[in-house]
């Protein structure tokens, strides 16, 4: 340890490893169903798309849609907003980018193994 990895930094370096690893196990959660991965596959190729305009091209409910993209957008990936009557929904490309920095820290070995206790509780990450 040198003069600059006091205690201190090393429990912050720990807190932040865990941050990543929980944003790491919530983003691959919501992207792990095949429905929502192709919502967003969609979004990204088309851009923002009424919620209606999703269950159509799906074939699903209006419910059953509405359930995916509750879930992507707990967790970040998307957001909704008003547009007359209706909702559009957007990807958040600020939530694929958090995504992609913290599978680099992870790949390049930057997220300590001691970080990893506390990930099977607490709630869903989100990205901000």
């Amino acid at each position: 340890m040198n003069l600059w990895e006091g205690p201190a930094v090393t429990a912050s370096a720990d807190i932040h490893a865990a941050r990543d690893l929980r944003l790491l196990r919530d983003l691959y959660r919501a992207l792990a169903d095949p429905t929502r991965l192709r919502i967003c596959a969609i979004l990204g190729e088309s851009g923002p798309l009424p919620v209606n305009e999703l269950s159509a091209r799906f074939g699903l409910s209006q419910p059953l849609i509405s359930w995916h993209l509750r879930i992507l957008r707990n967790s970040g990936l998307i957001e909704t907003r008003p547009h007359g009557r209706e909702k559009l929904c957007a990807l958040r490309p600020a939530a694929f980018a958090a995504l992609a920095a913290a599978q680099q820290r992870l790949v390049a070995g930057e997220l300590r193994v001691a970080a990893t206790a506390g990930l099977d509780g607490g709630s869903v990450a989100r990205v901000r």
